[in-house]
């Protein structure tokens, strides 16, 4: 606790690093938060991607669709 008069100097710096500990971790998890989004992100493109790549053009009633074509 800080003195009123004046006799000591002491102050409490627990009364501020709570706060800011706080803070800082609410901080760190929301960016874990955003990379594991991005990650899962990633992981469903490239499993559309192998998907994809795997069945080839798509057929129904006659029509077939080829979703990516090559630009060869």
């Amino acid at each position: 606790m800080a003195h009123i008069n004046g006799t000591g100097s002491s102050f409490p710096l627990r009364r501020f690093l709570y706060p800011f500990a706080i803070a800082g971790a609410v901080v760190v998890g929301g960016w874990g938060l955003a990379a594991a989004l991005v990650w899962l992100l990633n992981i469903a493109a490239h499993t559309a991607t192998v998907i994809t790549h795997a069945a080839g053009p798509i057929g129904v009633g006659g029509i077939t669709v080829k979703l990516f074509s090559s630009k060869r």
